[in-house]
């Protein structure tokens, strides 16, 4: 079973949606306006979408008849001790634990974010601001258990019956037309490497010892295979390892640190590694107090001159998650 994460400044997974309160030095999840809090919301809910909607797919909220055989969920006290965020990440891809024992302590947005697939800081916001107040803020100690050996998407309907059977949710998928990001490359060959089948996922020493305030540290959690991010300094200056992953992969974490959404459109095939250290979009307020301030580019620059890709923008027909109804926790 995964081991509690604590939520500080060196530990959040939705780079864009968490942020740290400085002066107190915690990290709370970041919340735009909510809307009203009822218990039922109407389709559109997703308000700041933009363009408009098609028709709504309506097999995007079923749930195949998947549930856990076993479930429990119950308020929890331990704000900001995320338990079980690895699997929960739409861009990771592991696989579900053995003998289907999963534990997590994450608040709603987490769960539906893993449940229908949102992939970028765009698709997670809309679908945050349409809950209440109560579903954005409230955090829940969830223990479930699998029969048989479900796989990766099996869980993801899982979590929406559970959704929708403890917290009465529904909600649909509608395309709207929508600026987004392509991912292409520009300069073939520079940092991004394809990973050999079977070998482990490592980093060179250079890399390991290239920046001495690193958090979390190596030795603390070392270099793993798949989406991870470290933060290099006090002033916002990140690292994100990608390592024997997919394209989409990439594009799907780089779609957590920008906005609009990131598409893939390099063409790429099989999987690879990489390593891109990046600053923040603009100078933090108070920059000259972070003695330890690398001076890095921001994210743009950063990825076409350490990876040789490039983030053009574009116009497309995208997803969105329309919320139709939430209501309180039932009883176990």
């Amino acid at each position: 079973m995964m081991s509690p994460r604590v939520l500080s400044r060196s530990a959040c997974n939705d780079f864009r949606e968490c942020k740290v309160y400085r002066t107190a030095a915690l990290l709370t999840l970041a919340i735009a306006v909510a809307l009203p809090a009822c218990a039922h919301l109407q389709a559109g809910g997703t308000g700041g979408q933009g363009g408009a909607s098609a028709p709504a797919d309506p097999l995007s909220s079923t749930t195949n008849g998947l549930t856990f055989e076993a479930a429990s969920i119950r308020p929890s006290a331990q704000r900001f001790v995320l338990k079980g965020i690895d699997f929960l990440n739409p861009a990771g891809d592991e696989a579900p634990p053995p003998g289907g024992l999963f534990s997590w302590n994450v608040s709603l947005p987490w769960l539906i974010n893993f449940a229908y697939d949102l992939r970028s800081a765009q698709e997670r916001r809309g679908a945050r601001e349409a809950l209440p107040r109560w579903a954005q803020d409230e955090w829940y100690a969830i223990e479930a258990r699998a029969e048989g050996n479900p796989t990766r998407d099996d869980v993801r309907q899982m979590v929406r019956s559970l959704l929708a059977d403890r917290f009465q949710f529904a909600a649909h998928r509608e395309k709207r037309e929508s600026q987004v990001y392509a991912l292409v490359v520009a300069r073939p060959g520079l940092g991004l490497r394809p990973h050999p089948e079977g070998a482990p996922c490592t980093l060179s020493t250079l890399k390991v010892d290239k920046y001495t305030n690193i958090v979390p540290s190596y030795d603390a959690v070392p270099a793993h295979c798949g989406i991870s991010s470290r933060e290099l300094s006090h002033s916002g200056e990140r690292r994100f390892e990608m390592l024997d992953v997919t394209m989409q992969q990439i594009a799907d974490s780089l779609g957590l640190a920008v906005s609009p959404s990131v598409v893939d459109r390099t063409g790429l095939a099989g999987r690879y590694d990489a390593v891109l250290d990046f600053g923040p979009d603009g100078v933090p307020p108070n920059a000259a107090s972070f003695s330890d301030e690398i001076g890095l580019p921001p994210l743009p620059a950063a990825l076409e001159k350490e990876l040789g890709l490039k983030l053009v923008k574009q116009n497309a027909a995208v997803e969105v998650l329309v919320v139709d109804h939430i209501g309180t926790l039932s009883e176990n």
